[in-house]
């Protein structure tokens, strides 16, 4: 087993390249909205707010105000459904499509360079590795979990 002082060390050496700053770069509305435009494109018809809530996993609150949002902004487009007006029906715009299709550019144009620059294989094993950091995760917090209900 690792000792804490390995641990410790690792800690600092991944802290050292500020993975939080990074994070931070990336607006959380803004994953939001991708989100959002995504699911329209792929949707290719209205959908519910509702429907929106539970592909994102969030609230219908949260996914209120992200979709007023996005529609100040003339990313999409939203009514009530005449057949039941406790339904919100949203589109996307031409606007929301081609923000889309840039972010979309944008993902393939820093991804094709990561890519580039490690290869394929190396990010395969990245992906790897990260999946069963996840899987150590999960089951580290399962078992504290079942310790805890014991306790």
């Amino acid at each position: 087993m690792a000792s804490d002082k390995e641990v410790i060390a690792l800690l600092q050496e991944f802290s050292s390249i500020h993975p939080l700053e990074f994070l931070q770069k990336l607006d959380v509305q803004s994953m939001g909205i991708s989100n959002v435009l995504c699911f329209l494109m792929c949707a290719d018809h209205e959908v519910t707010a509702g429907e929106i809530s539970e592909y994102m996993n969030v609230s219908t609150a949260r996914v209120a105000v992200l979709l007023k949002k996005m529609s100040d902004k003339g990313l999409i487009e939203k009514h009530t459904d005449p057949s039941d007006g406790r339904k919100v029906m949203v589109a996307i715009t031409d606007s929301g499509k081609a923000l889309f299709q840039e972010q979309q550019r944008e993902i393939l144009l820093y991804s094709g360079a990561v890519v580039d620059h490690f290869g394929t294989e190396k990010i395969k094993e990245f992906i790897e590795s990260c999946r069963q950091i996840r899987q150590i995760i999960d089951k580290v917090e399962q078992q504290e979990l079942e310790k805890n209900k014991k306790q």
